[in-house]
């Protein structure tokens, strides 16, 4: 039998092109330049296990590429980052995803073609390949799946594979089925805006003591102002290194980087503020270029 995956995670498979410079459109036929563009493997899955693999773990995913010259990209640049694809089946009915980035300063917006970002369906997480830790990225981009998590969270924890999540942001702002998956699961990762939302708390630290009453280690991250862990009646706080604003070419996948160096070394029995600390570095050097991947920290972790 081969070796588990350190972390398995179905992916929002898709494809980011990133513009950059005076990216307001106007309309009326008026043709604008901008600075400049960048291509890049999108999705929050795929950041993550990119991250996870270049600080020395296994990681795979689960998803499904068009039959394109997107899709091939994807495989490719995926493959050739050390992940496990074996669990990524190529579509020909549907196209590959593709987000559409517009970037300026620090802020973006962002135009999506779902195509195969929601492809994976129940039956396909039965055949995935053993793991020691299951995450799930982009919870509400996965609408498909959304009702099954809790079964499937159920079953691994009986199984004892280990379990994260991070729900990124809700396009509805409804924040629906959250909640019932925390006393399911091990490791939440939302960032700071995400916490007040899921909680219904104004303050941070309320919000993050609220969400750990259901159960899991509550990791929020909180950008520039570093992060906070919260666990039972225990409170961790790691600052963030300062960083040169012309040293930031966007944000794109910082927190998905953080979310595979903290649990890198959550998986390799490092106490919290270390933990902390690690995913806080891994998501600043994501900072220094354009997409989630080029900046990556690369370091083996024992």
């Amino acid at each position: 039998m081969p070796e588990p995956l350190d972390v398995l995670c179905v992916s929002d498979m898709c494809v980011d092109l990133i513009l950059q410079g005076n990216v307001r459109p106007r309309f009326g036929q008026v043709e604008q330049l901008v600075d400049a563009y960048h291509l890049e493997p999108g999705g929050s899955a795929n950041i993550f296990a990119a991250q996870y693999a270049k600080l020395s773990g296994r990681s795979g995913l689960i998803g499904a590429v068009g039959k394109d010259v997107l899709g091939r990209f994807l495989s490719e640049r995926l493959s050739a980052m050390g992940i496990d694809m074996s669990g990524v089946r190529e579509r020909s009915d549907l196209s590959t995803g593709l987000g559409v980035v517009l970037v300026e300063g620090s802020d973006r917006a962002m135009l999506t073609v779902p195509g195969t970002i929601d492809a994976v369906s129940r039956a396909e997480l039965d055949g995935a390949s053993a793991c020691r830790h299951w995450h799930i990225a982009s919870f509400f981009l996965l609408a498909r799946l959304r009702a099954h998590w809790p079964e499937w969270l159920s079953a691994l924890r009986a199984r004892g594979v280990t379990t994260s999540l991070d729900t990124n942001w809700d396009p509805e702002e409804r924040w629906e089925g959250v909640r019932e998956l925390l006393p399911l699961v091990d490791v939440f990762l939302p960032n700071e805006q995400e916490a007040r939302a899921i909680s219904g708390q104004a303050d941070v630290a309320l919000a993050g003591q609220n969400l750990t009453a259901q159960g899991p280690l509550v990791v929020i991250k909180r950008g520039h102002q570093g992060a906070l862990a919260f666990q039972g009646s225990s409170q961790w706080e790691v600052p963030s290194n300062p960083i040169d604003s012309g040293a930031i070419a966007d944000t794109i996948g910082a927190g998905d980087c953080f979310d595979a160096g903290f649990l890198r070394a959550w998986h390799a029995g490092w106490k919290i503020p270390d933990c902390l600390k690690l995913g806080v570095r891994c998501g600043e050097s994501s900072l220094r270029a354009a997409g989630g991947y080029a900046a990556q920290l690369e370091e083996a972790i024992a």
